[in-house]
């Protein structure tokens, strides 16, 4: 068993350490797997096709129909 530095240290629970931000968008992990950064940019496709959809539809909101 290895002794502490600090004996007033021994007896204090040791705390979990946070997350760093990347490890809290990757369920506590620190690198993503191929599947999920494959899901990952098929969802920022999605999201970035689907933003286009809605900006053209706002353009069509703007510019009054003949």
């Amino acid at each position: 068993m290895t002794h502490p530095a600090d004996p007033s240290q021994a007896n204090k629970p040791i705390k979990p350490r946070a997350l760093t931000y990347t490890e809290m968008m990757n369920d506590g992990r620190q690198q993503m797997d191929e599947a999920e950064h494959a899901r990952e940019q098929q969802l920022q496709q999605r999201v970035d096709a689907l933003q286009k959809d809605v900006d053209q539809l706002e353009q069509c909101l703007v510019k009054p129909l003949p």
